[in-house]
């Protein structure tokens, strides 16, 4: 455990260095990169195996940031101190086994389904750099950790989802990714900038114990940070109306897109779980405001869904309201452990069904919903990728739905389950079952089923979905997460799952037997939203939109290209020193040595002074 532990952080961070500095090859840095990733697996593997008979957790920390602020007043002000910590429990290997998983298997399906990808070591080492700050917000021991994390998975994920540089629709519509949660991650950051300032702690193990006795820190502080911490993982969540920068990246690479959901998914949860004492702590009036932001999400990101044709944002529309849902059930005391189940397994069946609906796009090609079709018998696999991960959307659904609600929470929980079916299943039937057109342009008889490479990731997701959502009707599973007794109540299962059983039954109806209906209020609902989008535009668009995407393309045009070049300028020189002859290089080592134990013995505490 003490150089396993470790282990889990320095093997992808050691990845992305390979690549960053060496590894070009398209071959030489997928391999690389799945190589990374097992090992890491083995360390997760050693770390589990040693804890999962213990019910104390295993953490170690270490120093990197130690700043000396004042010398009087409050003590816990006096000294700022970050650390590099490792905290590792029965939820957050939960947490880290879903974000190695994810990694995999978009790494996997990469081999082939990124193929013509440009740069590939820019998008394998950016691949790589998500997963390491997706583990490494799961294992944080604090805030300024976590958020350190946080901003590293923000910007791994912007420069994925902007991969595709030299195609102008799909670079305008990833800006989103900087533009839209830049606003979320700024509350995040005031949030913990907040708590810091009144209670002088950002550990989690010891800020709950001073929350209510700490002298001029009163409850409306609490409540404030409370709500941007929250709002800060909302809007990386995609929940409404910040769900543009998943469903509006449709155009961009689909390993990226498997990757940014599924992660940050775990990353979101894995917010929420650490700082649960402290949002409950603030008072009914965050964890209402929490529950009905969630509540909406899982209601109208499904139905909005409905209200469109391209099947990469009905994919994310359906995941979007699923997260809701399980975050959702985070705020019932008795359903934690099956909160972080449901979300760890959302996040798989997110990354599959990008995946699986990327592979009949391809194939396809088209995103259209009524210009694809006959899946099943010209891409079985592909289709059957795509069934299975509905089938776990459905029973994800029902698993998380819990009994003893009131008749209002009864009825958000039934839409949401329903909308998120019916969002589905449209998606598959259409699919799978329609009826593929001749376009110009493109002749049926040339779809071929993708390699098998891309969709035994998309299997690999449900089998382990599957699992997951067959544990959380396990009472020994959920004991095993929170150490707390459960009891399951199967009837309640039952009922949930016939609210997802309407869905698919409608989506069937819909598409069997009415679909001139269906393709009518399709079309409605297309209408009204482009509508609401318009006015949403001449609202905000001036004041809100249009500086955020100007800053996004000043960071793109400037920043970055100036940052690369930097960069870029530094490994050659380093590369060029590198091999410069003996008898030069190390007479100028040593004199560097030599003038570096100067300065440290001249300006040490206790010389200059």
């Amino acid at each position: 455990m003490p150089w396993a532990a470790p282990l889990l952080l320095v093997a992808p961070l050691a990845v992305f260095c390979m690549i960053a500095v060496g590894v070009r090859s398209r071959r030489a840095v997928a391999n690389t990169t799945l190589g990374g990733l097992l090992v890491t697996a083995g360390g997760y593997a050693l770390c589990a195996w040693a804890l999962a008979p213990k019910t104390t957790p295993y953490e170690v920390a270490y120093d990197w940031l130690n700043l000396s602020l004042a010398y009087s007043g409050p003590s816990q002000f006096q000294t700022f101190i970050a650390q590099v910590g490792i905290h590792l429990s029965h939820p957050t290997l939960l947490l880290v086994g879903a974000c190695l998983a994810i990694g995999v298997a978009v790494a996997v399906w990469s081999r082939a389904g990124a193929r013509g990808e440009p740069a590939p070591a820019r998008y394998y080492g950016l691949m790589t750099l998500l997963v390491f700050a997706a583990i490494g917000a799961s294992v944080s021991t604090d805030l300024a950790e976590l958020y350190t994390f946080w901003g590293l998975a923000g910007v791994s994920t912007y420069l994925l989802l902007t991969h595709l540089f030299a195609d102008e629709r799909s670079t305008r519509a990833a800006r989103l990714a900087l533009a839209v949660p830049a606003v979320a991650d700024l509350a995040l950051l005031a949030g913990i900038a907040i708590l810091w300032s009144r209670y002088g702690v950002i550990r989690f193990d010891a800020l709950v114990p001073v929350l209510n006795n700490t002298p001029g820190a009163g409850p409306k502080a609490l409540t404030v940070a409370s709500l941007l911490v929250f709002a800060g993982a909302a809007g990386r969540a995609g929940f409404f109306p910040l769900q543009g920068w998943v469903t509006g990246v449709a155009e961009t690479p689909p390993g990226a897109q498997a990757a940014a959901q599924g992660l940050w998914t775990v990353i979101v949860i894995g917010l929420l779980y650490k700082m649960l004492p402290v949002l409950v702590s603030a008072g009914t009036l965050p964890v209402r405001a929490m529950a009905i932001t969630c509540a909406t999400s899982a209601v109208g990101v499904p139905l909005l869904g409905l209200a469109g044709r391209d099947a990469r944002r009905v994919a994310a529309c359906a995941g979007i309201g699923l997260t809701a849902l399980a975050l959702l059930a985070l705020f019932r005391p008795a359903s934690v452990a099956l909160a972080l189940t449901a979300a760890c397994a959302v996040a798989l069946v997110r990354s599959g069904l990008v995946l699986a609906t990327a592979g009949l796009v391809t194939g396809m090609r088209t995103a259209d919903l009524t210009e694809m079709g006959d899946g099943w018998n010209r891409m079985r696999s592909s289709a059957l990728g795509l069934l299975l991960s509905v089938v776990a959307l459905a029973g994800l659904a029902a698993g998380v739905g819990g009994g003893s609600l009131r008749p209002q929470w009864i009825a958000v929980y039934g839409a949401a389950i329903g909308l998120s079916a019916l969002a589905a299943f449209r998606l598959y039937f259409s699919a799978a079952h329609g009826v593929l057109p001749r376009r110009r342009g493109f002749d049926p008889n040339r779809v071929r089923q993708v390699p098998g490479s891309m969709s035994a990731p998309v299997l690999y997701c449900f089998v382990l979905a599957a699992a997951l959502v067959g544990a959380e009707f396990s009472a020994r599973w959920l004991n095993f997460i929170d150490g707390r007794p459960h009891s399951i109540e199967p009837f309640a299962a039952l009922a949930w799952l016939g609210a997802a059983a309407v869905g698919v039954l409608l989506a069937a109806v819909l598409y069997w037997r009415a679909p001139k209906l269906g393709t009518r209020l399709t079309g409605v609902a297309t209408t009204l939203w482009a509508g609401v989008l318009g006015l949403g535009a001449l609202l905000g668009g001036r004041f809100l939109a249009a500086p955020s995407i100007r800053l996004a393309e000043e960071m793109e045009d400037t920043g970055l290209l100036r940052g690369e070049s930097v960069v870029g300028d530094a490994i050659e020189r380093a590369a060029g020193l590198a091999r410069m002859p003996a008898r030069v290089l190390i007479p100028l080592l040593a004199g560097l040595a030599v003038v570096v134990a100067a300065l440290l013995a001249v300006f040490a505490p206790g010389v200059h002074s």
